[in-house]
């Protein structure tokens, strides 16, 4: 098993399994905060990380601390086999949101606002889209330059025959690029949010 390998996620069902049999004995237990030692130890210091860009540096380590304190209360019954790091940043988000509720009542107060459209403003809806942002401007920046440049001009109001005459590119190979951009760019953000 590979329970010392930091940042990997192989076994992290197996070490949950121990955990939601702490009930059992003393030795159980023993054996479920070894367990969630391996997984803290393991998970620790990218959720630390992904924490780090979202709250103040004052909050970090209380914050970090009690999503550890709700996953260890959460595993038995809320966690589903599959991707532990997906999850735990779950528990993660549904906590900064929180937090950001007490500092800001008057937000918190109300549940939804009303928009000029007829819809529904959440107060967390604009964590979540900073957070998309962020990594939507982190993955366009590890595009390739020339596709990079391509979808800032498309993302600008900039015409295909405008962008490849500025880019020196063909229709053809613009669009192609363009399209494979697209495909990069929805992944990688689609990880960056696991």
């Amino acid at each position: 098993m590979a329970t010392d390998v930091p940042g990997t996620t192989e076994g992290d069902d197996a070490l949950i399994a121990v955990i939601v049999r702490r009930g059992e004995s003393d030795r159980a237990m023993r054996a479920a905060h070894q367990a969630f030692e391996a997984l803290y130890l393991r998970h620790g210091p990218l959720l630390r990380a992904f924490l780090s860009g979202r709250v103040a540096r004052a909050d970090l380590d209380d914050l970090h601390q009690d999503v550890w304190r709700k996953v260890w209360a959460r595993l038995p019954d809320r966690y589903r086999p599959g991707n532990f790091r997906a999850w735990l940043h779950q528990v993660a988000r549904a906590l900064i949101i929180d937090q950001h509720r007490r500092q800001k009542p008057e937000a918190a107060s109300h549940e939804t606002e009303d928009l000029a459209d007829g819809g529904k403003y959440h107060p967390e809806d604009h964590l979540v889209e900073r957070e998309r942002a962020e990594a939507f401007r982190r993955c366009l920046d590890g595009l390739e330059a020339r596709a990079a440049d391509l979808v800032r001009a498309r993302l600008g109001g900039e015409g295909y025959a405008q962008a490849c005459g500025r880019l020196g590119m063909k229709p053809a190979e613009a669009h192609k690029l363009f399209h494979l951009a697209k495909n990069q760019l929805k992944t990688c953000v689609e990880r960056a949010l696991e």
